[in-house]
C-alpha cells in the first residue's frame, strides 16, 4: 500500500520583517534558542551549531542542524526537517519567541506548511492516484486525446474548522512515477499577537487534519 513520509514543516509570515536582525547571537541572547532546556548552560555554540549563515542587505539565511531561517524584506520563514511527528516541531515556539522580542514587526499573513512524500509500491497505485487528479475518461483527458498525461494540482479552500484558509498542492510524479510530493498549507490573516500565538498552538488539530486528508487519498486508490 502507498505510504506517507514527512519531509519538513515550515512557518511563514508575510509582512515587513527586518532581515538584518537575524543572527545566532540575537537568537542566543534573547533566549529564542534553545528550546530543549531552560538551563543557562544549554546555549547554541556558534561554531558547532551554525551550518550556514548569509546576511546581505535585504536578505538573511541561517541554517542550524535541522532548522533553517530565511528572511527577506517581505517574508520570514523557518523550516524544520527530520520529524517523525508534526507536533514535535520546535519552530512554532521559536516563531512565538522571535516575534515576542520584535512585537512591532508588521505582519499580514501567517501560514504553516506540512510537506510530505507519498510513495507507491506499484505502478498501478501510482496510476490510480493520478486518476484522482485527472480521470482517464474525464472531459479534459478526452480533449487532450493523449494516452499518458500526468497532472499536478493546487486546491484552495476555507479551512474546515477554526477559520483561515487551506491549500493542498500535489506535485508532478517523479521520473519513475513512484512518488509524489504533497504540501498542505494552512494560513490566517494576522490580527494581533495573542491570536497569532493561539493559532500556532493549533498545530495538533491542523496536522491531524492534513494527515487525514492524505490517509483518505491513499485509501481510495
Amino acid at each position: 500500500m502507498a505510504s506517507q513520509s514527512k519531509n519538513f514543516i515550515s512557518f511563514v509570515a508575510i509582512g515587513r520583517p527586518n532581515p538584518q536582525i537575524l543572527n545566532i547571537d540575537f537568537l542566543r541572547n534573547n533566549r529564542i534558542l534553545p528550546l530543549e532546556e531552560e538551563s543557562p548552560g544549554r546555549l547554541p555554540d556558534q561554531e558547532k551549531d551554525v551550518k550556514k549563515f548569509v546576511s546581505v542587505p535585504g536578505f538573511a539565511n541561517l541554517a542550524l542542524e535541522n532548522i533553517e531561517f530565511i528572511v527577506d524584506e517581505g517574508r520570514f520563514q523557518i523550516t524544520e526537517k527530520d520529524l517523525s511527528e508534526w507536533t514535535e516541531t520546535k519552530i512554532l515556539e521559536i516563531a512565538k519567541r522571535y516575534f515576542k522580542v520584535l512585537p512591532y514587526t508588521p505582519l499580514k499573513v501567517v501560514g504553516v506548511n506540512l510537506n510530505s512524500t507519498v510513495s507507491f509500491k506499484t505502478s498501478d497505485e501510482a496510476c490510480r492516484f493520478q486518476e484522482l487528479l485527472l480521470p482517464k475518461d474525464g472531459r479534459l483527458a478526452k480533449i487532450l486525446s493523449a494516452d499518458t498525461v500526468t497532472a499536478s494540482i493546487v486546491l484552495r479552500y476555507s479551512y474546515p474548522t477554526q477559520g483561515g484558509r487551506a491549500a493542498l498542492t500535489i506535485d508532478q510524479p517523479d521520473k519513475d512515477n513512484k512518488k509524489r510530493v504533497v504540501n498542505f498549507n494552512r494560513e490566517f490573516d494576522f490580527m494581533d499577537w495573542q491570536t497569532f500565538a493561539n493559532e500556532l498552538d493549533k498545530i495538533s488539530d491542523v496536522s491531524q487534519y492534513a494527515d487525514s486528508v492524505i490517509e483518505h487519498l491513499l485509501k481510495v486508490i
